[in-house]
């Protein structure tokens, strides 16, 4: 089974880069033409459904992916951003936020509820599907994931990008890629993904 999650398109608050949380900023002009980009790379992906974080810029982002592959969207709780508290809003060191305030969620308890997210839509869905989340959570998911090589602190997620998780068993998963664009996507998918 492979999961393929993705980061929301631009909003005007990423360009500025503002600490988003879980304020509902909607996507840019630029973001929504990332989204749909990012559709097109799923035409030929056959998905079981697009999840989605319920903040509007990862529905629409999966709207846009849902549209191009002929899939329903679903919404998630478990894939919202990370609960940045009162640095919400503000711009700081995106990489370090806990310099800033004690009033965060903490990433072992987001890596563990995107997880525990994945667990249910492995469940529900069975087979392939995508999910649409947040930079912050989608990093706490791949620091965990990788044992800190890669994720919170150390990888900074462009806006649309698709990582690609693989699991067995829909419990135990591990990352095959990450951090690539549409473009980069469908190379890969074209060589790689079709293949396994």
């Amino acid at each position: 089974m492979r999961i393929y999650l993705i980061r929301h398109g631009e909003t005007a608050w990423n360009r500025e880069n503002r600490i988003q949380g879980r304020e509902n900023v909607p996507l840019s002009p630029e973001g929504i033409a990332q989204a749909e980009e990012c559709g097109r790379a799923f035409e030929d992906i056959s998905l079981k459904a697009v999840a989605s974080s319920p903040l509007s810029r990862a529905v629409d982002t999966a709207r846009a992916i849902g549209s191009a592959a002929g899939v329903r969207v679903i919404i998630s709780q478990g894939l919202i951003e990370r609960d940045f508290g009162d640095i919400s809003g503000k711009v700081v060191d995106i990489f370090n936020p806990e310099k800033y305030t004690t009033d965060l969620e903490p990433l072992d308890q987001v890596a563990h509820r995107m997880l525990d997210a994945l667990k249910e839509l492995s469940e529900e869905l069975k087979g392939d599907f995508a999910a649409v989340s947040h930079g912050g959570s989608i990093n706490a998911l791949l620091k965990e994931l990788t044992g800190g090589r890669i994720g919170s602190g150390k990888t900074r997620l462009k806006n649309a990008c698709i990582s690609v998780l693989e699991s067995v068993d829909g419990t135990a998963f591990h990352v095959v890629d990450y951090n690539l664009t549409a473009e980069e996507f469908s190379d890969r998918a074209k060589r790689n993904f079709q293949e396994m």
